[in-house]
């Protein structure tokens, strides 16, 4: 008890001695005026090629003795064709052995160079990652090279994978966000992979250990492949166990080259979820933009892309119609698009609605202000350098932007950049990449009480499905 009188008194007088200094308080609830954004420049790096078309990037980078390794290669679901999931598939058989090493042996090599080994599908790149000592970067690239070339692709694991992929598909396709974004994308991308997101039961069942070994043969090759060495190593080591690991692999096919069109009609979706308590909602559409535009990313950012944006702070902070509100630009390499989704109590689906549209409208009719677009710019230029502060987001970085076609120079102009944007550069992105007659609106939710509400938005009334 007394030691806890004696630490009041102590703050009681600490608070009244700071309180008596004329402006003390107001001082300390001022924060300082944000500097300006210093230029950022990347480590120096080297890029080569293999003789068999494969590209190599090494970063030095930090000083702990550690390194990444990214093998990005790209195939995914654009190279399914009309076999949905069968990269997926692939991808995760792959991870059950490779080289006569099955997956806990894999794992086991891995920890004992200090990390751990991964690989995962995506759209249109599967990659596959390590983080190790340094010292053990050579051995380490010969198991990513061993995971990539040689995956055992076994029988009696198939079944095993297809269950677990089996169980993953139930749970996708039973919650509403899923079911949204499986209606959103085969709107805006019908046609083409990016709108296939989900394949049926009998789809996933079907697939045979043959048509993965043909995914893998047909997709997996040197040409479609670069490795990024990110971190502290020896360069000659490494050049070394690249050349070793990766010179003799097949060049293989080129990547896939699928653009998805862009000026598709917009529809509206409506699904019925009998006496749910709210709705999913997805407003968006495709966005004839190339990959890393930053004054339609700021755009985005402020109108819905972050948690203090626009309609955020619109029908959640303001409103209360939703929790979790939130604007996408997805930057895919055949085509982006611009999306804005949230679950809304569903006497609040028509409103909601409404406003968005609303802030779309206020985005293109006049330009935000002088205070919104420091906010902005200092969030995604802080963003920005927090992402390649590791040697893993280095890593990620550079595989994305050079999927993109951007490479390292987009990053090194970055901040430069959106340091420049002005309020005419949000205001015009809006009015030119959204216009509202091309979006497309899906809604799942209880459409008996729902549907009288969207007869009263103007934008979507006479577009509703009978």
């Amino acid at each position: 008890m007394k030691m806890i009188l004696t630490f009041a008194a102590a703050t009681a007088a600490i608070a009244i001695g700071v309180a008596s200094v004329p402006g003390a308080v107001a001082a300390r609830e001022a924060p300082p005026p944000p500097t300006e954004p210093r230029p950022f420049t990347l480590p120096q790096m080297t890029t080569y090629t293999l003789d068999n078309g494969m590209e190599v990037t090494l970063i030095p980078y930090g000083n702990v003795p550690k390194v990444t390794l990214l093998a990005a290669v790209r195939t995914g679901n654009i190279d399914d064709g009309g076999n949905v999931w069968l990269a997926d598939l692939t991808g995760a058989l792959m991870q059950k052995g490779a080289g006569g090493m099955d997956a806990s042996q894999m794992a086991e090599a891995a920890a004992g160079m200090g990390g751990g080994i991964s690989l995962s599908t995506g759209l249109n790149v599967t990659t596959a990652d390590m983080d190790v000592l340094s010292a053990d970067a050579p051995q380490a690239i010969g198991l990513v090279a061993q995971l990539l070339q040689q995956p055992d692709l076994k029988a009696e694991e198939l079944e095993k994978v297809r269950a677990d992929l089996l169980r993953n598909l139930a749970v996708a396709k039973s919650t509403p966000e899923s079911i949204a974004s499986e209606a959103f994308q085969g709107t805006i991308y019908p046609d083409h992979p990016y709108g296939r997101v989900y394949p049926t039961n009998e789809q996933l069942a079907g697939y045979t250990l043959d048509q993965v070994k043909a995914f893998h043969a047909q997709n997996f090759g040197a040409a479609r492949t670069h490795l990024y060495v990110v971190g502290q190593y020896d360069e000659a080591g490494v050049r070394e166990a690249v050349a070793k690991a990766f010179g003799s692999w097949r060049t293989g096919a080129a990547p896939t080259a699928m653009p998805a069109s862009v000026n598709e009609e917009p529809k509206v979706v409506l699904i019925d979820r009998p006496g749910a308590p709210q709705s999913q909602v997805m407003i968006g559409q495709r966005v004839d933009k190339p990959g890393g535009d930053v004054a339609f990313k700021a755009m985005n950012t402020l109108l819905g892309g972050y948690f203090s944006s626009r309609i955020t702070r619109n029908i959640r902070e303001d409103k209360g119609f939703t929790y979790s509100p939130h604007g996408v630009f997805s930057d895919r390499v055949e085509g982006a698009h611009w999306l804005e989704e949230a679950a809304v109590t569903a006497e609040a689906t028509g409103p909601a609605i409404t406003e968005i549209y609303k802030e779309v409208r206020r985005m293109q009719d006049e330009p935000p202000s002088a205070g919104e677009v420091q906010g902005i710019k200092n969030y995604m230029n802080g963003t920005f350098v927090i992402g390649l502060a590791s040697r893993g987001g280095m890593a990620n970085s550079l595989a994305t932007y050079d999927l993109l076609g951007l490479g390292a120079d987009y990053l090194n102009s970055y901040v430069g950049k959106v340091s420049a944007l002005t309020a005419a550069d949000f205001q015009n992105a809006a009015k030119k990449e959204l216009p509202i007659n091309r979006m497309s609106v899906v809604v799942v939710g209880p459409l008996e009480s729902v549907r009288p509400q969207l007869e009263k938005v103007t934008e979507i009334a006479g577009e509703l499905p009978e």
